[in-house]
């Protein structure tokens, strides 16, 4: 794939993601909010069942505790000595006789209707007279505990009690069941003096029953009754009952049970995270308080039902959202994946066409461009020439040719056209043109290349150059002309070795339109040899990066190599062998001239410079 389809795959790829992520983005604060919508509103219908709820059991045990009150006080007992007596609902004897010291007992009567309207709704009904604490018991008794265990403990409470009220709650080891028993006492004054006291007992466990059995269906939920002391009086779990709640910062529902006791009125508050009554621990709940009062104390009914009843319900309603938004989001990954897929395979398809077709047009451009460049290796004019020609890509910028003259000399150009590729052989294909057409003209190396510098410099080539070198050899006279525009200086090989051939160094051409060129002569003897090459073979590079250089070079040519090519083969493996493969970074062209012996019938002649009119 090329770098233009990979950039447009990755750009097309990232748009997508974006679609993407922004489309999961909104599924998943959609989701959010239909989540939290519906916990929100599973709350607040949670909230307005439980406010129900607790509403009714606040009155049921209100009516309940109000009902044994007003019983007490419709059938409480008389004695001979009320004023009032006559007023009175007709009563009889029960036939129960007193217990303990208290004589004055005797006396009193109760209505019958007294024990069967208390029945079932009270574990112990007895009178007692303060001092005394004289007993007398009506109706069937609690065994456990005892009448007398009620009264030893509650001494000092029922002599003191002036006005019907309630106790705290009382504790009582039932060790045959294994089993704690609470009661809370409801005590009425009676007798002229108010010297006797009423009292009936009511079980926490039936209490518990009666009102919270319906309320605690769950393991996790639960019911209170907390009297104006904030103890637990009643409870549906029983191990509750007498457990005092106080004000701790390391206790958040104590806290929040406090909190919602002391407003007044009915409270609901979360608590998300678990937390510890007594010895009882509950998961994350709401609590919700409802206040009740029951003669002159002020009580809470309080109810905690867990959070994760709320979260079920929510649960099943966000499962199908859920189930629907990730559909959608499916959905539209399939069809931004499918999009994305399609058109980097379509744009694949097009940067293929375009490169096969581009492919194709190079072929062409380097078909003509070698058109233009002299088979690798000929024999002119007693000259053996070979040459190697690199591109650093698919189209060369370097150039090279060899002509004959009109006086029978051969012209050897080489040149090297800045950067590489279909810029680089424009300018060369011109350069090699114009070369072509001069130089028979004006037959000097140098005069040619000044003209071809004009007519370059009148062109717009957006700041390319040519570094040139023109090179007429005379086999017959045993001579050579150069002229050299920046190129570098050819390589002349003898008996004594290969050496520079040292030349004035040019500007090179198309740079500046009055540049001078000059020719520089040299003699030549038969069977030298002159390597012309471009900085793309100074400048090859190994794995290292270390250059290729002129010594180098020099070290690689050898007199003896028998032909032009035979030499170019040889620095072409030295080469290689050096770069050990490494591409070359600049395109790389050698010239090999090889100078035969010269013919037995030569001779030499003179040669004539034409002079052309300027331009």
């Amino acid at each position: 794939m090329q770098q233009s389809t990979r950039r447009f795959a990755r750009r097309i790829l990232l748009i997508h993601l974006v679609l993407l992520v922004a489309l999961l983005a909104v599924v998943f604060f959609a989701s959010w909010g239909v989540y939290r919508s519906a916990r929100e509103q599973a709350f607040e219908q949670a909230q307005r069942q439980q406010s129900l709820l607790v509403n009714q059991t606040a009155s049921g045990l209100k009516g309940y505790y109000d009902s044994i009150f007003s019983d007490l006080e419709l059938f409480k007992p008389i004695s001979p000595d009320d004023e009032d007596t006559e007023d009175r609902i007709p009563e009889e004897e029960t036939g129960s006789e007193a217990v303990g010291p208290g004589k004055n007992l005797r006396g009193f009567r109760v209505a019958p209707m007294l024990p069967i309207q208390l029945n079932g709704r009270v574990a112990h009904l007895f009178l007692v007279e303060k001092g005394t604490l004289g007993i007398r018991p009506y109706g069937p008794q609690a065994t456990i505990p005892s009448v007398h265990e009620l009264v030893d403990r509650n001494r000092a409470w029922l002599n003191a009690l002036d006005k019907a009220t309630i106790s705290t709650v009382q504790q009582f080891d039932d060790r045959q069941n294994d089993l704690v028993r609470s009661f809370t006492l409801i005590g009425v004054p009676v007798g002229p003096k108010k010297n006797f006291v009423l009292v009936a007992s009511i079980s926490a466990r039936a209490t518990a029953k009666r009102f919270f059995e319906d309320v605690d269906r769950t393991s996790d939920g639960a019911a209170f009754l907390l009297d104006d002391t904030q103890t637990i009086i009643a409870a549906s779990r029983p191990a509750l009952i007498g457990t005092r709640i106080t004000r701790s910062a390391d206790s958040p529902a104590a806290a929040t049970i406090m909190s919602l006791t002391e407003r007044g009125g009915e409270a609901t508050e979360p608590l998300g995270k678990s937390f510890t009554i007594g010895s009882e621990k509950f998961p994350p709940a709401m609590l919700t308080a409802q206040p009740v009062t029951v003669l002159d104390k002020q009580w809470t009914v309080l109810i905690s039902s867990p959070l994760s009843d709320i979260d079920a319900v929510v649960r099943r309603l966000f499962g199908r959202a859920v189930f629907w938004a990730l559909f959608v989001a499916l959905s539209m990954t399939a069809i931004l994946v499918s999009t994305a897929v399609q058109l980097i395979r379509n744009r694949a398809r097009l940067d293929r066409e375009r490169h096969e077709l581009l492919e194709k047009e190079i072929r062409q451009a380097r078909d003509i461009q070698l058109a233009w460049l002299p088979q690798k290796r000929a024999r002119c004019s007693a000259l053996d020439i070979a040459t190697v020609n690199h591109p650093a890509s698919r189209i060369s910028g370097d150039f090279y040719n060899w002509f004959e003259l009109p006086d029978g000399r051969t012209a050897v150009v080489i040149g090297d056209v800045t950067g590489h590729g279909m810029a680089a052989a424009f300018l060369m294909a011109t350069t090699q043109l114009l070369v072509r057409n001069t130089l028979p003209q004006v037959i000097d190396p140098g005069r040619c290349m000044e003209e071809i510098n004009r007519q370059l410099c009148m062109q717009m080539f957006n700041g390319q150059f040519v570094t040139l070198q023109i090179l007429v050899l005379d086999p017959l006279n045993d001579r050579i002309e150069i002229a050299t525009g920046g190129h570098p200086s050819p390589l002349l090989g003898d008996a004594d070795g290969f050496r520079r051939i040292e030349l004035e160094p040019n500007l090179v051409l198309g740079v500046e339109r009055d540049s001078t060129y000059g020719t520089e002569t040299f003699d030549v003897s038969p069977n030298s040899t002159i390597l012309l090459y471009t900085d793309g073979v100074l400048d090859a590079e190994s794995r290292s990066g270390e250059r290729y250089g002129i010594e180098r070079l020099r070290q690689a040519l050898s007199v003896d190599s028998g032909s032009a090519q035979a030499l170019i083969d040889s620095v072409l493996e030295n080469i290689n062998a050096f770069t050990g493969g490494y591409p070359f970074c600049d395109d790389l062209t050698l010239v090999a001239v090889q100078v035969q012996s010269r013919p037995a019938h030569g001779r030499p002649r003179e040669i004539r410079h034409p002079v052309v009119a300027p331009a």
